[in-house]
């Protein structure tokens, strides 16, 4: 094992995100920020999202990517790309991730969502691991949601990942907080577990300055103000769902809704589809936004100029998205995903009630409601409860954490 010195720290992430980009975006916010504070560490994320590492990676971090699998429902997973079952994909990956961890020899293992990993492949290399360097600090990160209650914790209870929790791991952290949603409450974790629990805020992206222009994946650029009809008297509306997999629903509302407010405002739109979207989507997208005052773009991994910009961002309920609405102060409409994870619905839910976000479920969205609801926004402006945001200082607050377990166990 490698002298423990704050010279040599190397830290191992395992981040499952078949289906989008928020697991990535969030563990490479905490890498960020580790690095700030160490800047000798290497870092080393085993990561299988389709388009990785699509995010510019910090120096001495890189990533390994395993076969893609995706999850279709609560529990339910297949693979991606390889024309194999998902028992022979899961051995492969297992085997990936152990060997993995025993060469590259971490001095803090953060395990990403699932204690035991997707389907219960990290219980093996996880068992190796304690017994052949028991000095590595395994440490579980939860985002402040998970899904629906009673769905979570038959389903911990079922794979094994309460006793996962409590065999392997030194500590949580929570992406979140208490006084928002109680996820140790909320989930009935055991007393052992609460023990080791650590809330650590929201993990969003810093409030940087200065300007960037932002380009689409085929390198032509959008930037509110150059050349695309935004003045200073016009109001720039970004629409964004995340990775963009199931957005289309509310994007091509969107589109029908931009032309209910024409001759009401002056306003440009940007949708950015994010990588996933289907391109038969995206040109029907292109299709139906012709005529109108709608941009269609990919793009590129760093968005952060464009939500500054804007003056209302609609959206989908990631935990990426709306940390950054909050990050910014930002005038936002939130549509969350329809399913097949309560996650985002209840998100909305108590951001909503808090006075932190405006929102309209999936079953009452309409061209028309929806068009209602922006004019609205649009004419009212921000209106953000700001008293009741919650810490947002979860990426630095988590790294300190993980750090001080290196201090712990020198």
């Amino acid at each position: 094992m490698p002298k423990k010195s704050t010279g040599s720290i190397r830290v191992l992430i395992y981040s499952q995100d078949g289906f989008g980009l928020g697991h990535l975006r969030r563990n490479l916010n905490i890498s960020l920020q580790l690095k700030k504070l160490c800047p000798s560490a290497s870092i080393l994320i085993i990561a299988d999202s389709p388009v990785a590492p699509f995010f510019k990676l910090p120096p001495k971090c890189d990533f390994i990517k395993l076969p893609t699998i995706v999850k279709v429902d609560t529990g339910i997973w297949r693979p991606n790309r390889l024309p194999m079952h998902y028992q022979e994909l899961l051995r492969i990956r297992a085997d990936i991730i152990q060997n993995v961890m025993l060469s590259f020899r971490p001095h803090i293992f953060l395990v990403d969502h699932m204690p035991h990993g997707a389907l219960g492949e990290l219980a093996r290399p996880l068992e190796v691991l304690k017994r052949m360097h028991p000095e590595t600090r395994v440490i579980l990160g939860l985002r402040d949601i998970l899904g629906a209650q009673d769905v979570i914790r038959k389903m911990w209870q079922e794979e094994g990942a309460f006793e996962a929790a409590e065999e392997f791991y030194d500590s949580i952290c929570i992406y979140g907080c208490e006084d928002v949603f109680h996820l140790t409450e909320e989930y009935q974790f055991p007393q052992p577990l609460i023990e080791k629990s650590h809330y650590c805020g929201y993990v969003a992206r810093e409030n940087r300055s200065g300007k960037r222009r932002v380009t689409n994946s085929s390198g032509n650029g959008f930037h509110p103000g150059n050349g695309n009809g935004v003045t200073k008297e016009t109001q720039f509306i970004l629409v964004t769902g995340g990775g963009g997999a199931d957005a289309s629903y509310f994007m091509d509302k969107f589109v029908e809704a931009a032309r209910k407010l024409n001759g009401h405002f002056n306003y440009q739109a940007l949708i950015s589809t994010g990588p996933f979207l289907h391109d038969k989507q995206y040109q029907l997208l292109q299709k139906k936004a012709r005529g109108t005052r709608v941009h269609i773009r990919r793009i590129g991994a760093d968005s952060i100029p464009l939500i500054k910009k804007a003056d209302l961002i609609v959206s989908m309920a990631g935990y990426n998205t709306i940390s950054e609405i909050m990050r910014f102060r930002k005038n936002a409409v939130v549509i969350p995903r329809p399913g097949p994870s309560a996650e985002q619905t209840m998100r909305t839910t108590i951001l909503t009630r808090r006075g932190i976000i405006h929102s309209m479920h999936p079953t009452e969205l309409t061209s028309e409601k929806l068009a209602e609801l922006i004019a609205d926004r649009l004419t009212d402006g921000n209106g953000m409860m700001e008293a009741q945001l919650p810490d947002l200082n979860g990426a630095v607050n988590a790294a300190r954490h993980l750090l001080a377990h290196i201090k712990q166990n020198p």
